[in-house]
């Protein structure tokens, strides 16, 4: 929970000076791709991560590791800052925030859709265009197998769901039944 705070408030520090600097959709992009590199680096992480390090000695790593890359002076400072203050490994929820953030800006909203079996094009694109139609915003859709579902869609967005699967409907209809 609080990491979700913390992570909330570096997001917003990021992406208001990604949208001072009209580099929102590159601020998005290079921030992304740095915490898909940092996922990989096990060995960085443990560096990077572990407070038994002095901070000076991982900001030397984190900079020379910055330098191999033409990463902008923003994000440089950002993940500066993060280390300073010991938040380095809050770096991917900073990410997904600061995307949650700059998405909305630009008129675009993630859905993650949880089928009991794989969607064909055409129902993703049925899809699509209803939560478009529902949001009025460019939907981007993430699409997971969950066979626990039985059928049916489980849908999220914007801290909501849309429980469409059989088992929800099962589950209702004993309820139902009980009473």
């Amino acid at each position: 929970m609080i990491r979700d705070i913390i992570a909330k408030r570096y997001a917003k520090a990021y992406f208001a000076l990604a949208q001072e600097q009209k580099r929102l959709l590159e601020a998005q992009t290079e921030l992304i791709e740095f915490v898909a590199f940092l996922g990989e680096q096990t060995e960085l992480q443990g560096v990077l991560y572990n407070p038994v390090f002095e901070v000076v000695e991982r900001r030397a790593v984190l900079n020379s590791i910055l330098d191999k890359f033409s990463v902008s002076s923003s994000l440089r400072s950002l993940l500066n800052i993060l280390i300073d203050k010991n938040k380095i490994a809050y770096v991917a929820l900073v990410a997904e925030n600061f995307s949650v953030l700059a998405d909305a800006a630009q008129g675009r909203m993630k859905v993650e859709v949880a089928s009991a079996t794989a969607l064909d094009e055409k129902s993703q694109d049925a899809l699509r265009a209803e939560f478009s139609r529902l949001t009025g915003k460019e939907v981007e859709l993430a699409v997971a197998i969950d066979a626990s579902l039985i059928g049916g869609i489980v849908a999220r967005y914007g801290g909501m769901v849309y429980d469409g699967s059989v088992r929800t409907q099962l589950n209702r209809f004993a309820e139902t039944l009980r009473a």
